[in-house]
């Protein structure tokens, strides 16, 4: 995904040379950059979405150019990736940003807010406790999420919306993943949170330069995840996102790690996982009409989890 974007970058500045004004070596120096393995944030891809918008729409060219402006003012991150609540500096210029990127369903509404400061900590350590129990337990899921990764940025849902932001990410906003704080009171639950919001961020790669499923966002069927109707792509999400689940949990119980009462939770959440898995794939096995690389993905994750059954 870094690496395509570089190349994107460099493509639209060929493009736009001579009709947008643009700082032509900060461009060249930020594909360059990218393609030498600099990790840039959340906002980064968020930034470029909509200024691709801008230029296929074609019709503000001072807009495309504030937004191709913002891009050149990002900056990569100096390690690997934070953990940040929604307030700090680094996310607070770009909130418009992610709220217009986030709430994007017009059936669901999805509002988020800082957590409180106590509130964050608590998490933010907790999460950390959870990502070293996971590179103990689960090394391979933590070299991933760590590959994949850039923010993680900390967020309270509204307490009275129909449905409750456990936790989310967004292809547009890729790398970052926007968890509750009030959730995921545990070490299991968190890993398995990361398990999940991290497949999501793979499949977006993995969709990069073909889709997962050829069906109208308009076609809604049963999800195993959530109590609405989804489209084919969220169910394929889903189902996937189940058998990841799955393996997680799957590698903890064997890890050694879990004191009893945990244990419990990751047994229960596998079995869970499973249940979730099958639903999906029923759904999708039945009304997806896959493309090559969607079927390839969902053949291996039916594959392992057949093996588990």
């Amino acid at each position: 995904m870094r690496l395509s974007l570089a190349d994107s970058l460099v493509h639209i500045g060929d493009q736009v040379r001579g009709q947008i004004p643009f700082d032509d070596a900060s461009l060249a120096a930020m594909a360059a950059r990218m393609r030498a393995g600099a990790r840039y944030p959340a906002s980064t891809f968020g930034i470029y979405s909509e200024l691709v918008l801008a230029l296929v729409e074609g019709d503000d060219a001072g807009l495309a150019q504030a937004k191709l402006e913002e891009l050149l003012r990002e900056v990569p991150l100096a390690g690997r990736w934070r953990v940040l609540p929604l307030d700090a500096s680094a996310h607070v210029r770009h909130l418009a940003l992610y709220a217009r990127q986030l709430d994007s369903d017009p059936n669901i509404s999805f509002l988020i807010a800082p957590p409180s400061p106590d509130l964050a900590s608590a998490y933010g350590e907790r999460l950390l406790r959870s990502f070293a129990l996971m590179e103990r337990a689960v090394p391979g899921l933590a070299a991933e999420f760590d590959a994949l990764v850039s923010d993680v940025i900390l967020v309270v849902g509204d307490p009275k919306a129909k449905y409750q932001f456990d936790g989310g990410s967004g292809y547009m906003l890729w790398g970052g993943l926007f968890l509750n704080a009030t959730s995921h009171p545990d070490e299991v639950t968190m890993v398995e949170v990361m398990a999940h919001e991290s497949a999501h961020l793979l499949l977006y790669a993995c969709a990069a330069d073909e889709a997962l499923v050829e069906n109208e966002d308009d076609e809604l069927y049963r999800s195993p995840l959530r109590v609405d109707e989804r489209p084919m792509d969220g169910i394929f999400h889903a189902t996937f996102v189940s058998a990841r689940m799955h393996w997680a949990m799957s590698h903890l119980l064997e890890s050694g790690q879990l004191d009893d009462e945990a244990q419990r939770r990751a047994e229960a959440a596998r079995k869970s996982d499973a249940v979730n898995f099958w639903s999906g794939h029923g759904v999708v096995a039945e009304h997806g009409r896959l493309t090559p690389t969607g079927a390839s993905v969902m053949r291996a994750a039916a594959s392992y989890m057949a093996s588990v059954r």
